[in-house]
């Protein structure tokens, strides 16, 4: 049977949905710890959904003998008809919400139901912590998924010839992005053309069209960024380039300088005053000043942290020099939020804001490594370039990872043994500074180039 999900996996891209339905259990469809958290935050929203229609029907499975969808909710109405009601953890209307409700009335009213009207009910970006009343949104998109509806007999005839038959070819466009089998499709080669960073899908699968598979087989005249010039000349060269600027943007910044990470939690459900759905809310940070200083803050309890982080922040950055991130527009966003959540210390927050500098730019406009394989992700840059320095070792090695494990510390149902806190607190603690450690490792490195 083709179900709502495998449907929706299909519409994406055939050669996923092949993979889906003949192997189920690939390593590749094994949830990552964001898309677990994800998980959670969706049975809170459809907890919170079923509360606000009461009396319907709740988890409603459709089926013929080649398709099943299950409802969120089924609401009885006046006409003695139904609605069905789809229920996104999302503050946000997507395409890909209405082909899911589309295939959920298709599959509904093959099955025999008399369905007259599909909802879509979602998180109301504006909604504030306490004020909680019009967390949803409820809107009709009967009429909008019509031309949809129409389409869905022949997309699931379509599938089920894919399901049947072999594994399709390539079908490779901009829809890789999000799919979990990419590295099935996508070469491996560090040097192939589809590695150039920030080149569009559509101009990778070109260059492979006209035959040129790696860096070093384009002509001399193609028309190329200096970011991707240097990827370029790294391959011809096997090993690493260095843009003369880098010196100079190094010294942009004024010291002494201090070295920032936060770590976050983000509740579908506003949890804290002033807090919007999916609002980030810093509950650890890390930081390393020039001298050797390291300050790091963890929230005690699952009460709000911000006022007693953003006082602890302060004192870990004083002074008026340099306060470096990697990926910075993070770390921005959590000190500005601070600033709005702590209005008694917003001034100094806000001058705070006003000194991050960005680390991550000053790598990929200076440099570039064969084995960065396209990517500027600290993860990939620092054991790359510091190689004596790494998250190797480390029980808590990624920010999806660190972002569950501080729910279960702080947020979990049930507190933990106190045994299992302090380890926990112990290998949160060791992430984080190994974060702030990697980019006093990285800019020392960098500094020496």
């Amino acid at each position: 049977m083709i179900t709502k999900s495998r449907f929706l996996s299909g519409l994406a891209c055939p050669k996923r949905f092949w993979w889906e339905v003949h192997e189920p259990d690939a390593a590749e469809l094994k949830p990552d710890a964001g898309t677990l958290w994800n998980f959670r935050q969706g049975q809170e929203v459809g907890r919170r959904a079923r509360a606000a229609v009461p009396g319907a029907r709740y988890e409603v499975t459709f089926k013929t003998d080649r398709i099943l969808a299950r409802a969120d909710i089924v609401e009885r109405l006046e006409d003695s008809s139904s609605a069905l009601i789809e229920v996104k953890g999302s503050n946000r209307k997507k395409d890909e919400h209405l082909w899911d409700i589309a295939f959920q009335l298709h599959t509904a009213r093959a099955a025999g139901a008399a369905v007259s009207r599909a909802e879509l009910m979602y998180l109301n970006r504006d909604v504030r912590h306490p004020e909680l009343d019009g967390l949803f949104i409820r809107e009709d998109v009967t009429d909008e998924i019509a031309p949809m509806l129409a389409e869905i007999p022949a997309r699931v005839a379509e599938l089920e010839a894919v399901q049947a038959g072999p594994l399709p070819g390539d079908l490779r466009g901009p829809q890789c992005r999000e799919c979990p089998f990419y590295d099935r499709c996508w070469p491996g080669d560090p040097h192939h053309v589809s590695r150039f960073y920030r080149l569009e899908t559509a101009a990778k699968l070109a260059l492979e069209q006209d035959g040129h598979q790696r860096f070093t087989d384009l002509p001399d005249d193609y028309k190329l960024t200096a970011i991707q010039q240097r990827q370029r000349r790294a391959a011809a060269q096997r090993g690493l380039v260095v843009d003369p600027g880098l010196a100079r943007a190094l010294d942009a910044w004024r010291g002494p300088l201090a070295f920032l990470d936060f770590e976050t939690v983000s509740f579908a459900i506003p949890r804290f005053p002033g807090t919007t759905p999916w609002s980030k809310i810093p509950v650890q940070f890390s930081a390393h000043t020039e001298g050797g200083r390291h300050t790091a803050f963890l929230a005690a309890d699952s009460a709000d942290p911000r006022t007693q982080l953003a006082t602890a922040l302060l004192d870990a950055c004083p002074g008026t020099g340099a306060v470096v991130a990697y990926h910075a527009s993070f770390e921005r966003g959590c000190v500005q939020g601070l600033a709005e959540a702590v209005p008694e210390l917003a001034g100094p927050l806000l001058q705070l804001h006003g000194r991050i500098v960005d680390l991550e730019p000053v790598v990929y406009n200076h440099v570039y490594h064969s084995d960065f394989r396209g990517s500027f992700s600290l993860k990939v840059v620092l054991p790359t370039l510091v190689p004596d320095t790494s998250y190797a070792g480390l029980a808590i090695t990624d920010g999806g990872m660190a972002q569950l494990e501080l729910a279960r510390l702080l947020y979990g149902e049930t507190p933990l043994e106190p045994e299992e806190d302090a380890r926990l607190r112990a290998d949160l603690l060791a992430y984080c500074e190994r974060d702030t450690w990697a980019m006093v490792r990285l800019y020392e490195v960098l500094r020496g180039m």
